[in-house]
Parts: C-alpha cells; sequence; structure tokens
C-alpha cells in the first residue's frame, strides 16, 4: 500500500492515472482511493486493468472528476452492484469493462450518465428510433463505367434516415410495432429497387452527360418521393385538411420536377454545343455551391454543438451544487450527535430535515369542522436554573434534553405508511371540495402526526423515527423507497399507484402462464398454483415469459441480467446452507446438488421489477426536476404562478437553436396550464401537481433532447467521413 501511495504522489496534479497490472484488490483499492482524491483533485483518466478487483468500493464517488475509467480484465463478480456504485460517480462519461452481450445491454440503464461503452457510443437512454434497413448498402448509384459521379448521384443513406424519421411519426416516438415496420421497409426496399433499376437502365441509353445528370436528379426526386407519400397517409390520419392541403403541394412540387428534362434539352438545343458546355459550367458551379453549403451547415452545427456543450457543463455545475447541498445536510445531522461532547456549550434541538426542506413553524390542524394553522411553539430543548442570592445572576447551569431517536422496525413503517397514504387521500379530497390548495407528501407527515399527538416534541420524536426508518429500509423494501423520494418531491405521489398495477399485472400475467400450462386443470387449481408461488419461488421459465410479455427486447434483456443475478445470490446462499446442514447431519449432504438454477423467492423477483420500474420513473422526471427546483428558490416542493409560466417555458420542445432555444406557448395555452394545475387560483402547485399537468411536455422534451442527440451524430459521421476531429458528445440540454 504504501508503494501504492508513493506512486500516486509521484502524479501529483496530473489528470490521468494509470495503475494496471499492480494486483490491486477491492480493500486495497478502497482505501487507497481516499488518498487519491486528496492528491489528485482533477483526476479524469483512471485506468486498473489487469488487477484483482471483484466488485467496487462504495467510496468511489470520492473520485468526483473522474469522467474515464477502465476496468478490464478484472474478475468483477456482480456487475449489477458494480453499476450501482458507478453510478454515484455522477461525471463519469465512459467505461471500459469486461462484460458479456446482456450485461452491455444493462450497463446504459443503470448507468445513465455514461456517453461511451467499451468504445460504443450509448448516450442517453431514451425513446429509440427505428434502425435503417441493415440489408441495403448505402452507397450512391453510380453512372456507367468511365463517367464518373454526377451531382445528381443518390445517397440512399440520407434517404433511409429521413425514411426513419418518418416511421417515428406511427411510433409517436415509440418502436414501431413489427407489423407497421416490416410494412413500410418492405415498401422502402421496393420503391427504392424501382427507382434504382429504372435509372441504370436509362442511363445506359443516354449518351450526353447533361442526359445523364437531369435523369439523375429527376431519380433522386424520385428516392424522396416515398417519404412525401408516407407523411401523406399519416397525414390523412391526424388531419384530412392538412392531407389535402400536403396533396396539392406533392402535385405541384412534382410538375415542376418534370419539366427540368424538357428545359434542358431546349436549352441545349437553342445554343448548340455551346449550351451543352454551360450546362457543364452550371452544373459545375452548382457543385461548388452545394459543398459551400455543406461547410457552413458543418459550422452551423459546430457552433449549435457548443452551445449545448456549455450548457450541459451549467447542469453538470448544479448537479454539483446539488450534490454538496446534500453533503451538507448530512454533516449538520453528524454534527447534532457530536453536541454532547461539548463541554459548557448549549445547543437548541433544530427541526427535523427532510430532502434539505426544515420543519415548518407552523402545521395544518384539521378536523371535520375547521380547517386552521397551529402554531407550534419552540421545543424546549433546555432548561436555566437561577441561583437565589443578594447579587445578580450567576452560575446558570444548562440542562440538555437530547431524546435518542427510536428505532422503527420495516413492518412498523410500513403501516405508518398504508396510514398515511390514507390519510393523504382523505385530505385531498377535503381540500378539493374546499377549494383549498393541496399539501406535499411532506406537509402532510407533519399534518398527520399533529392530529395524532398534537405536542410538538412528540411530532418531532416520530419524524425522526420514520426518516430514520426510511434511511435503514430504502434499499431492502421498494415501498419504502418510492416513499422516501414522495417525501423529498423527486417523484410524483401517483407513482404509488403506477407501482401497485405492476404487482397486479405481474400476478395475472402468472395465472395466464400457469393456464397455457395447465390447460385442462380448472381456475381453482390454477389459482392456488399462483397463491403458492407467490408465497414461493418462481422458476426461470416463469419469470422469463413474464418479462418478455410486459417489456421491449432491450428493456427484457436488461432485466433478465438483474433477475439472474439474483437468483444466483439466491441459490448460492441456499448451498451454503446446506453445506452447513450436511456438516451436521452428513446424511443429508445428498441434498446439495439440487437443481436450483434460475429460481428464486417471487418476492425478490418482484422487487426487481417494481426497483426497475422506479429507476426509469426517476430518470424520467431527472430534467424536468432540475428544472423545477431551479425555479423553487425555496426548495420545499411548491411553486406560485410565477415560478409555473418560468417552469412551462422551460418544458416541452424547444424551437430554435443554442442560446435561443425556447418553449413557445400562447397565453391561451398558459392559461389552460394553469387551470389544470390551481383550478381554484390558490397561487400554489406542488411538485405532483406540476408533474400530472406537464406530462406530455415532459415527453417532448425527452423525446427533444433524443433528437438533439441523434443530430450530434449525424453531425459527427459528417466531420469523420471528411477528416475532421468527432466532437465531444455531452449531456444533451
Amino acid at each position: 500500500m504504501e508503494e501504492l501511495k508513493r506512486f500516486v504522489a509521484s502524479n501529483s496534479g496530473s489528470s490521468n492515472l494509470m495503475l494496471d497490472r499492480m494486483g490491486i484488490t477491492t480493500e486495497a483499492l478502497e482505501e487507497l482511493i481516499p488518498f487519491i482524491a486528496q492528491r489528485l483533485q482533477n483526476l479524469n483518466s483512471l485506468a486498473l486493468k489487469n488487477n484483482r478487483l471483484t466488485k467496487l468500493p462504495q467510496n468511489l464517488s470520492l473520485l468526483t472528476s473522474l469522467s474515464s475509467l477502465t476496468l478490464t480484465s478484472n474478475p468483477l463478480t456482480n456487475i449489477v452492484d458494480c453499476c450501482g456504485v458507478l453510478g454515484e460517480v455522477q461525471s463519469l462519461r465512459s467505461l471500459s469493462v469486461t462484460i458479456d452481450e446482456e450485461e452491455a445491454v444493462a450497463v446504459p440503464l443503470l448507468v445513465p450518465q455514461l456517453n461511451v461503452l467499451n468504445g460504443n457510443n450509448v448516450g442517453t437512454p431514451g425513446r429509440r428510433k427505428s434502425q435503417p434497413n441493415p440489408h441495403r448498402k448505402s452507397q450512391p448509384l453510380q453512372g456507367r463505367p468511365g463517367q464518373g459521379n454526377t451531382t445528381s448521384d443518390i445517397d440512399l443513406e440520407k434517404i433511409s434516415g429521413l425514411y426513419n424519421d418518418v416511421k417515428m411519426l406511427y411510433s409517436n416516438g415509440q418502436i414501431l410495432s413489427p407489423a407497421d415496420d416490416r410494412r413500410m421497409t418492405i415498401a422502402f426496399d421496393k420503391h427504392v429497387d424501382a427507382v434504382t433499376n429504372r435509372l441504370k437502365e436509362r442511363r445506359n441509353k443516354l449518351e450526353e452527360s447533361y442526359e445523364r445528370r437531369t435523369e439523375g436528379l429527376m431519380a433522386k426526386h424520385g428516392m424522396y418521393d416515398i417519404c412525401f407519400q408516407e407523411v401523406l397517409a399519416y397525414s390523412e390520419t391526424i388531419s384530412p385538411p392538412l392531407s389535402a392541403v400536403l396533396k396539392k403541394i406533392r402535385s405541384i412540387h412534382t410538375g415542376l420536377f418534370q419539366l427540368v428534362p424538357e428545359i434542358v434539352k431546349d436549352t441545349v438545343e437553342a445554343t448548340g454545343v455551346r449550351g451543352e458546355e454551360r450546362v457543364e459550367e452550371l452544373l459545375e458551379e452548382l457543385e461548388e455551391t452545394r459543398l459551400e453549403l455543406e461547410r457552413s451547415e458543418d459550422e452551423t452545427g459546430q457552433l449549435l454543438e457548443a452551445a449545448e456543450m456549455l450548457e450541459s457543463e451549467a447542469k453538470v455545475n448544479q448537479s454539483e451544487m446539488m450534490k454538496l447541498r446534500k453533503q451538507l445536510r448530512k454533516l449538520t445531522t453528524e454534527n447534532e450527535g457530536l453536541r454532547s461532547e461539548l463541554s459548557g456549550m448549549g445547543a437548541v434541538k433544530k427541526a427535523v430535515v427532510i430532502g434539505g426542506r426544515n420543519y415548518p413553524n407552523t402545521i395544518r390542524q384539521d378536523d371535520d369542522n375547521n380547517n386552521s394553522m397551529l402554531a407550534l411553539p419552540p421545543p424546549p430543548v433546555r432548561e436555566e436554573k437561577k441561583e437565589d442570592n443578594n447579587t445578580s445572576m450567576q452560575n446558570t447551569q444548562i440542562v440538555e434534553q437530547e431524546p435518542s431517536i427510536r428505532n422503527l422496525t420495516l413492518k412498523q413503517l410500513l403501516a405508518f405508511v398504508d396510514e398515511l397514504y390514507a390519510s393523504k387521500e382523505k385530505y385531498d379530497k377535503k381540500c378539493a371540495a374546499s377549494k383549498l390548495p393541496r399539501e406535499t407528501m411532506e406537509q402532510h407527515m407533519y399534518t398527520f402526526l399533529n392530529q395524532r399527538y398534537g405536542l410538538r416534541s412528540l411530532i418531532v420524536e416520530n419524524a425522526s423515527a420514520v426518516i430514520k426508518a426510511v434511511n435503514s429500509f430504502h434499499q431492502q423494501e421498494n415501498t419504502v423507497a418510492v416513499f422516501g423520494k414522495i417525501l423529498r418531491n423527486e417523484i410524483d405521489e401517483e407513482f404509488r399507484f403506477v407501482q401497485k398495477q405492476l404487482k397486479d399485472t405481474v400476478m395475472d400475467l402468472l395465472r395466464v402462464h400457469l393456464k397455457a400450462k395447465h390447460v385442462r386443470k380448472p381456475d381453482d387449481f390454477i389459482h392456488s398454483l399462483a397463491e403458492n408461488i407467490e408465497q414461493g419461488v418462481i422458476n426461470v421459465e416463469e419469470w422469463t415469459d413474464i418479462i418478455q410479455y410486459m417489456y421491449n427486447e432491450d428493456d427484457a434483456m436488461a432485466l433478465g441480467v438483474m433477475l439472474k443475478d439474483a437468483a444466483r445470490k439466491y441459490n448460492g446462499q441456499r448451498i451454503k446452507e446446506a453445506k452447513e446442514a450436511a456438516k451436521k447431519q452428513p446424511r443429508a449432504k445428498a441434498g446439495i446438488d439440487q437443481d436450483l438454477n434460475g429460481k428464486m423467492p417471487y418476492a425478490d423477483f418482484l422487487k426487481v421489477l417494481l426497483d426497475f420500474q422506479l429507476l426509469g420513473h426517476d430518470r424520467f422526471l431527472t430534467k424536468f426536476r432540475d428544472r423545477f427546483y431551479e425555479v423553487d428558490k425555496d426548495n420545499n416542493g411548491i411553486i406560485n404562478e410565477e415560478e409555473f409560466r418560468m417552469l412551462c417555458g422551460v418544458i416541452g420542445k424547444l424551437t430554435g437553436k443554442g442560446k435561443n432555444a425556447k418553449v413557445v406557448r400562447s397565453e391561451a395555452d398558459m392559461r389552460s396550464l394553469l387551470e389544470t394545475a390551481d383550478p381554484h387560483n390558490n397561487n400554489h402547485i406542488t411538485f405532483s401537481e406540476a408533474v400530472a399537468c406537464l406530462s406530455g411536455d415532459i415527453v417532448e422534451m425527452v423525446v427533444d433532447m433524443h433528437s438533439r442527440q441523434q443530430r450530434l451524430k449525424e453531425i459527427n459521421i459528417k466531420r469523420e467521413q471528411k477528416g475532421f476531429k468527432k466532437i465531444q458528445q455531452g449531456l444533451a440540454p
């Protein structure tokens, strides 16, 4: 270890550190990371190839500037746990690690900030576009041998890319159904083949260069016409008047192009040979103009991407600021525990802190007869004892009252959460009937505790116990994790109903699977089997069928990796227990080699699905949450009308580029949104109400970010083809 520290110290001030082939273990790396963080504060790249790491230490997030990490040729045993650690390294953008194909699909989903995995761009997970036809080569059509290329050569890659954009209209930003995708792909292939064959046939008969170029231009127009036809078909389904207008435009556009061959022919015949030479010159000038236009487009794209990268850096800085605030709150909590060690000093018991928002000075007290605000007196945290003598007050004695926070069991916490949810639903209905503003879940917890206990000291004590229990059990129980995120206003309150629906759907699919397997059995038998599995274990055939039905191919593959890992943990524990039992009872040794492959408790299987659902929803709301807390200055999960208008100005699909990009809304649209979010004009909109009101705009924002990333990818492909350096891909704004 001392030798490793000396090696790190010799690289002080460097942004790169290579620790390859040094026999480093997980324990040694965990001890070394604080030393690295202290000596190399600007460390960007860390290489740990060919070492003995079986897992990653939890303190890896101390390397706050780390953007590139190499872990190849290490015996990592659990890639899911490793991704949990990597997910905390917010600055990480590039990762190299030895994994199989299934794990390669799961890693970008579990580490959303990654841009590059093993040298391949993965970008930010989002809505996927349909991929171009892999069987068709995207190469320009050529003229006859020896005649060279012309300005009208057809680039099938561009046309295929445009056609995929048209497919996105039918799929509404999601993966197109197999039937529709097959139909559109076959139509595209047939159209391309027809235009290509016609162009080759006609070019072989043409001698003059201007005729060949004119024919190539007409062929290119014919290629793009398939895209126009699909847009017309789509517009017919959403707006017949719009479709009629587009049909007229297409007819006019086609007519204009049909005049081109005649105009060129008449010009050549009128001017003779000189006319043909002039056409050649004009075409050359047109080619030069096109190249200049492409260069200008590249420069514009570079400026756009530079602006987006600057904005991305600003968002990263904002994220770091939020992280520092969380650390500050954690240190504040730890300092409270050290007060008893400070001699001769008193301190005032602070209010319970939840997600950075202080316990309010007043708590709403509701009953069936009135709605009033109960002012809570400051908690009695110390008392002063005076000595009665003839002189002034002396020898003031401070007595600290430091009640310890009691520990709740998981069962007690879940019971409290159920009671709080029921109380919140009842309270929301009462607020709607009385046209009063809703409370956040955090506020209502204090209202609920106030109704139950009344005394501030008891409210603080029980709230502290709840928060302590949430921090203890959030990784063990998904219901607790969801409750904690709702309490911190990180996800909307209605998401708990989504999780409940997921549980019901999984059980319904399990019954369908069992019914298909036991066709002749009655429903009572199927119901009994499902209950036994729910209380016991589920096998690989059953859970594979369920996730393949519920999720798309990539998500199902990622879940498969996580479920296999959970099954391995469970089976490993069972085998370990069997071996220990065999030592005590030798005759039981025969039961050690039982086939447990793929089996796991149903509760573990359900937790993996619920955690995956929570992870996806949390990632979906990430950008919206950042925008919300930029306008929520007091950080309490509630905004007013002015702040809501500011939020609506940045949530949705952006128009324009770079710094000029903005969300355009009319005043009528704003009034409609306000009527939905704040129908009683209370000037009070909670985080959950904002999510429900702007859910469609959040989807637009996610799709728009994905489109911008695709644009960056296309620009980099062009730059790479022309020999220019690629623009580094950052997070989309």
